[in-house]
């Protein structure tokens, strides 16, 4: 099994993490391996360019090491002994190539494509001025993992080293993935073998940035909950680039670039639409269609769900799926097919508010008008407006509502879930 690890400080880095799993001094793991101490400390501080393979077979016995763990360190060694150069660098024992398949029914997401394509030319040669941790973020079902997933794919190449990609479950009923267990995956994906993976996540995090100091590595953290949680998985190489998808702008990440999503433009939805259902199939009915899109909320989810219910209903006319997704009591319930769900990604966002901001959100379903200002919102919900505007960029933060300098307003289908939850606890 080979490992990868950067030109400097690999080995050592490794050594010292597997010592301090495993509760032994310097002296206790010279004593097991009838090593010196000083020979132990010079590796783990990356001073021996050429350890010896009997000294690391007999470190690797003193460790417990079996197997393909055992392999693996002694790989580790081997590669710390290859000679250093400008660009030298131990090969990976895999390229990793984790991105999911891309939606092939992506549109109107060109500007932001383009956009995350010079950011990547400048990460690759080493001429970007700007941060190479890009945030995009918008509100439910709005695709930014799709758009992640697409850049990913299309950027790849320029990152020889891999594209490694992490469900973080930020919005999942059963909560977010520790970054620690996060880590663990990355490290993994990096081929360390099991054993050399740490136990503490702060050490977990300082091998990972070692491991990925000089690599050319493309990362997708997918649903990130927060800040806290995703700064752990940063890596530390400056040819590194990192795409993050969230509901959250997470402006507490410093130097990050930020790429809001918003609503699909009319024709883009209307494009969405056909390239699943089915160009023929729209054409028959154009008005019926343009309605279609603006019940969906002209949300890239809901769009998704109406396509395939009529792709899988071939003879039934759009008018009729209309027909079901006028009543906006039962909007979101049609909107709804195997796996995708418009109810359930609002109530992914809905879950994490406070009670305050909840209440606050169901009230404002019942102000009309495109948007409100935070003392309308006072007088609907009955807060104080100083609360009434905290809870209204809570709302932004958590992508249900819309900020247009100092005005609010909900997006696509976010009044009609508001109204359903206001129905529902009042």
């Amino acid at each position: 099994m080979r490992v990868a690890v950067p030109q400097r400080g690999g080995f050592g880095q490794v050594l010292r993490d597997l010592r301090d799993s495993r509760r032994l001094t310097q002296e206790e793991l010279a004593e097991a391996s009838g090593s010196s101490v000083r020979t132990i400390r010079e590796m783990e501080r990356g001073r021996v360019r050429t350890p010896q393979r009997r000294t690391v077979a007999l470190l690797a016995d003193a460790l417990g090491l079996a197997g393909a763990d055992r392999d693996g360190f002694l790989d580790l060694a081997r590669a710390q002994r290859c000679p250093p150069g400008p660009t030298a660098r131990p090969p990976l024992p895999a390229v990793p190539s984790e991105l999911p398949a891309a939606v092939p029914e992506l549109v109107d997401r060109e500007p932001e494509l383009a956009a995350l394509t010079r950011l990547a030319a400048g990460v690759t040669d080493g001429s970007a001025t700007t941060s190479s941790v890009v945030v995009l973020h918008g509100p439910p079902g709005i695709g930014k993992g799709s758009l992640a997933v697409a850049a990913g794919h299309r950027l790849g190449g320029g990152f020889g080293d891999g594209q490694l990609f992490v469900d973080l479950r930020g919005t999942a009923p059963a909560g977010p993935v520790d970054p620690a267990e996060a880590l663990a995956g990355l490290l993994r994906s990096l081929g360390l073998p099991e054993a050399g993976i740490p136990g503490p996540a702060e050490q977990r995090g300082r091998l990972f940035r070692t491991l990925t100091h000089e690599r050319r590595l493309l990362i997708v953290l997918d649903d990130a909950a927060d800040e806290a949680q995703v700064r752990p998985l940063l890596p530390a190489g400056r040819h590194c680039l990192t795409l993050v998808t969230s509901r959250r702008a997470l402006t507490g990440l410093t130097g990050t670039v930020r790429v809001p999503l918003g609503l699909l433009a009319p024709d883009a939805a209307r494009r969405l639409l056909a390239s699943i259902a089915g160009p023929e199939r729209l054409a028959a009915d154009p008005t019926g269609t343009d309605e279609l899109v603006e019940l969906c909320g002209r949300l890239p989810l809901a769009i998704r769900v109406a396509g395939n219910r009529l792709a899988s209903r071939p003879g039934s006319p759009v008018a009729q799926l209309v027909a079901r997704l006028r009543d906006p009591g039962r909007r979101l319930a049609e909107l709804a097919t195997g796996d995708l769900d418009v109810r359930a990604a609002f109530d992914a966002s809905y879950r994490r508010l406070g009670p305050t901001a909840a209440g606050v959100f169901r009230r404002a379903s019942l102000l009309h008008g495109p948007e409100f200002d935070a003392a309308l919102l006072a007088t609907v919900t009955g807060a104080t407006a100083e609360v009434a505007a905290a809870c209204a960029e809570e709302l932004v933060d958590a992508g249900l509502l819309l900020a247009r300098e100092d005005r609010y307003g909900f997006h696509g289908l976010a009044r009609v879930y508001a109204r359903d939850r206001l129905r529902a606890e009042g």
